[in-house]
């Protein structure tokens, strides 16, 4: 769950969720608000273009067929009231909302309301490119693009063949590209420490929160650990602060490399790191304990663990953060204490 600086890297094993944080919420709310508003604003435009095609102001206009519009009205209250109840699990609603305009489109009697209609598939796939893991992304953009390009082909308006298909694929796949693209390099850089490569205190929330959730769905053990590097001040007294940098990335390197596979790995700040591992054997935490004790020499380490669904990975740094602390033999300092001082 670390960012190395390779962004190849990402989608291999050290990409966080967007989808989750320290409790499993936070990103995951402004996710289901944003489905809403696309659900709410795409089923008021189907009421009102039914409304119009019902009761037309011109009579010597063609409007269309109103039953794709109704059936995505239908669609889209239904998927607005799921979400009402289990915002926790969006994804019917977001299959609804894929499936509303593509049947819309097949019922459009002229090629002008099915380009207008287009906006619609183009927005969604911004929000599920930027706001799903790619390989999720790619299966819902896919079929949207697809239903989509079928559902002109099969309506009553004329088209103009390959040239009306390349348009859609190219404005669906191309929106959805570039604006998902965009966002998901923010939130990357957003979580990303720009010296190790590795997460920050975002990312670490947002990371663990993930981790955390798999820990529970598993009932698995979750372990954190706190690490300082040690005398970093006087290596930047007495050779300056890049050479503090190169100790710094050395060890994040170092880090990065020997990790287990399913742990979140995050600079907190200065010389303050942390990891959480869950879903690997003890065996697995016991040695990378002994691989930073042996290859990153002159560090401080404190450890806590809980087996409990009632894992808490706030507490859990707070205990490891203690177990630092007494392990230089240093009481840890109090923070209310130093906020009247």
């Amino acid at each position: 769950m670390t960012l190395p600086s390779d962004p190849g890297k990402l989608t291999v094993m050290y990409r966080p969720s967007s989808l989750a944080t320290v409790d499993g919420r936070v990103l995951g709310k402004q996710n289901v608000r944003l489905l809403r508003i696309y659900l709410s604003a795409t089923t008021f435009l189907y009421a009102y273009g039914v409304t119009f095609t019902l009761f037309p102001v011109r009579t010597d206009l063609a409007y269309g067929n109103p039953i794709g519009g109704i059936v995505a009205i239908a669609l889209g209250v239904s998927a607005l009231a799921y979400l009402a109840v289990r915002p926790d699990r969006p994804m019917p609603a977001t299959l609804a909302a894929a499936a509303a305009t593509p049947i819309v489109m097949a019922f459009h009697m002229t090629l002008a309301a099915e380009y207008v209609c287009l906006i619609a598939p183009m927005f969604l796939a911004m929000y599920l490119r930027a706001f799903h893991p790619p390989r999720q992304a790619l299966l819902l953009i896919g079929p949207l693009t697809v239903a989509c390009v079928v559902a002109v082909v099969i309506a009553p308006a004329p088209h103009v063949g390959v040239i009306t298909i390349l348009i859609i694929v190219i404005a669906i796949v191309g929106a959805a590209e570039s604006f998902g693209l965009l966002m998901r390099a923010m939130f990357t850089a957003a979580c990303t420490d720009p010296l190790t490569g590795l997460l920050n205190r975002a990312g670490w929330e947002i990371g663990t929160g993930d981790l955390l959730a798999r820990a529970r769905a598993e009932s698995a053990p979750v372990t954190v650990i706190a690490v300082d590097i040690d005398g970093l001040k006087a290596l930047n007294d007495s050779y300056g602060h890049q050479a503090g940098d190169r100790r710094i990335t050395e060890y994040a390197d170092s880090w990065r490399r020997t990790a287990p596979r399913r742990a979140v790995v995050a600079r907190m700040g200065g010389d303050e790191f942390a990891f959480c591992i869950a879903c690997e054997p003890h065996g697995v935490v016991e040695e990378f304990l002994r691989t930073i004790r042996l290859d990153t020499p002159g560090v401080s380490v404190g450890v806590a663990t809980d087996a409990t669904a009632l894992a808490s990975v706030v507490e859990l740094y707070a205990q490891a953060d203690a177990a630092l602390y007494l392990s230089r033999g240093l009481p840890l300092r109090d923070d209310s204490q130093s906020a009247r001082d």
